[in-house]
């Protein structure tokens, strides 16, 4: 239309005008040599609006072209005058523009507060939507020293309230969205008036600023626990792991001291424990005493990834002097990692998912423990129990929790070459019918499973194999390790390593085994790891002076002389022939043991 325009009536004295408006367009089209041909053709413009717009177009050519100096030094002189109404929003809107380019950040704020007060009515939604496209785009640190200085000089400073709500909004969004509790408590200061947030932002904020996120205390000898409670996919060995934690710090109190009696022995599998190592030395354990006041904080990262370093965080803040987590080895990356970032020491119950170098685990000087046992240990020691499981394919049944970790499509895993996995969670087709494809593997001939799944996983495709009358090799991992009845026609073997799987054994665990089950039920893999890395917290902090700390360097004091306490401990542990770490990974015999057909 502009070309147009200047075609059909090439003598008309809005044609200069024309030219610098096909100028502007053509930039923002970035067709450049047109701009700079309309540009040349009007150099000469008259004094007066078009003069002022071939400036501010000329100005812009300059920014883009890499010089936003001089297109600065070009519309300074035009600040204060009175730009035509015409040129006015796109000078406002280039003088930000330019400043942001220089670094210059805080003038180009306040180039933005003149934009919004200068604009006419009708061009007040239009402009606040510019700005704050613009103001999206600035650091958060500049945004909140601008606003913290509106604050502070009030009306004197000379800002308006529209340019303080986009950038306290544009605050809101930043803390919400990346739980920056700091940034949350700043804007909700006694003098931040009504230009923070509403409605849910409002909730949100509040929660977010009243949260222990930030903090950090040591409240006496306290241990923080962070468990996936509210994942379907890990709940049940949530639920597992809480009941060991809660048995290793002497939770609820008194619980442990019920005697034994000879029918709590058969709460236990009865299959002798043969072991797979002889125990290392350890000194007695004694009973947790309930006058040092150990504590227990806990909280719930709902299984995901952007829930561990914040729940972690609340944890700080809650005052613990050491923490417990990870259920998976992605979760055991990221809170090893934040566990270096911040001084605390951290006990993973699993390995770190070794996806480069760096996760590769934690080094001697580390605050980051790992207690667990890395899945190519367990599967190379059930493949020299059972060779067949390396010579043909292996039908994996895993919980949900575990399929990132298991080929989609079966293939190799350590000595073993996997089918497709199945669910241990898959329903029945029909009721009275198996819930495993129990006619499938028998048309593909299989013979060899392989559960990663619970215990519960294994006892029914026992069940339902026996009742098919198939053969072959089931292999059960650390995981669902037990030792079940079954068909003369499978062969069962499960990983075995320190108590695991249960059974009557003769050696210095045993009594608190039978305690344990009496009051607590039976003990798994996770029942295992809960109650060794308890036990080990609990005698790191339990030498702790009583009182709180909140200044960094007595916080930081008490963590390292945690650190330093747990990286010596030896105890006797459920997981382990092993009483102490090694470096900070904990050590032990991996072996297999086989359950004897009923």
């Amino acid at each position: 239309m502009i070309e147009r325009f200047i075609a059909d009536f090439p003598d008309d004295g809005l044609v200069p005008l024309a030219r610098i408006a096909l100028a502007l367009v053509s930039m923002n089209q970035a067709d450049f040599k047109t701009a700079d041909a309309q540009l040349a053709l009007t150099e000469d413009a008259p004094v007066g609006t078009t003069r002022d717009l071939w400036t501010i177009a000329r100005a812009r050519r300059l920014r883009l072209r890499g010089e936003p100096e001089t297109a600065l030094e070009l519309l300074r002189p035009l600040l204060g005058k009175n730009v035509d109404p015409l040129a006015r929003l796109v000078f406002e809107e280039e003088l930000t523009l330019s400043a942001l380019a220089t670094n210059r950040d805080y003038e180009a704020i306040s180039y933005m507060d003149a934009w919004l007060r200068a604009s006419a009515e009708e061009e007040k939604d239009a402009t606040a939507k510019a700005v704050t496209a613009i103001v999206s785009r600035l650091p958060k640190d500049v945004l909140a020293g601008a606003l913290q200085a509106m604050r502070g000089q009030g009306e004197s400073i000379g800002y308006g309230i529209e340019i303080e709500r986009i950038l306290a909004a544009r605050l809101v969004e930043i803390a919400t969205a990346t739980g920056d509790v700091k940034l949350a408590r700043m804007l909700l200061e006694s003098d931040a008036g009504s230009v923070v947030a509403a409605g849910d932002a409002a909730l949100e904020l509040g929660e977010l600023a009243t949260s222990r996120r930030g903090l950090n205390i040591v409240m006496g000898r306290t241990i923080g626990l962070l468990l996936p409670t509210e994942s379907p996919g890990l709940r049940d060995e949530a639920a597992d792991v809480l009941r060991g934690v809660l048995w290793g710090l002497g939770l609820p109190r008194g619980a442990r001291g019920r005697a034994a009696t000879p029918v709590d022995a058969g709460t236990m599998a009865r299959v002798p424990r043969a072991g797979c190592a002889p125990l290392a030395p350890a000194p007695d354990l004694e009973e947790p005493r309930p006058e040092l006041d150990v504590k227990l904080i806990t909280r719930d990262d709902s299984g995901d990834p952007d829930g561990t370093e914040p729940s972690l965080d609340e944890l700080a803040g809650g005052g613990a002097s050491a923490v417990i987590t990870a259920l998976d080895g992605a979760t055991a990356a990221r809170a090893l990692r934040w566990s270096e970032a911040h001084g605390m020491p951290l006990i993973a119950l699993v390995p770190p998912d070794r996806a480069d170098e760096r996760d590769a685990g934690p080094s001697p000087a580390s605050f980051g423990f790992v207690l667990g046992e890395d899945r190519s240990n367990v599967l190379a020691a059930l493949a020299r129990a059972a060779p067949s499981l390396a010579a043909e394919a292996v039908v994996p049944l895993i919980d949900t929790s575990e399929a990132n970790r298991y080929p989609p499509q079966g293939g190799r895993l350590g000595p073993m070459t996997l089918a497709p996995p199945v669910s241990c969670e898959i329903p029945p087709v029909r009721a009275g019918e198996p819930r495993f494809p129990i006619a499938e593997w028998q048309h593909d001939k299989m013979g060899a499973w392989l559960v990663s799944g619970s215990a519960t996983c294994a006892g029914d495709l026992l069940q339902e194999l026996s009742s098919a009358r198939d053969r072959g090799v089931v292999a059960l991992t650390l995981e669902a390790a037990a030792l079940p009845p079954h068909a003369p026609g499978l062969r069962v073997i499960s990983a075995s390593a320190g108590v695991i799987p249960t059974g009557p054994g003769a050696d210095a665990r045993d009594d608190e085994l039978l305690r344990f089950s009496a009051t607590l039920g039976g003990v798994t893999w996770w029942t295992a790891l809960g109650r060794d890395a308890a036990t080990l917290a609990r005698l790191a902090v339990e030498q702790l002076p009583a009182d709180d700390v909140s200044d960094a360097p007595s916080v930081a004091g008490r963590r390292t002389i945690t650190r330093d306490r747990l990286a010596a401990i030896q105890t006797r542990l459920w997981t382990t022939e092993a009483s102490t770490w090694t470096g900070r990974s904990m050590p032990r015999t991996v072996c297999a043991v086989e359950s004897p057909a009923r």
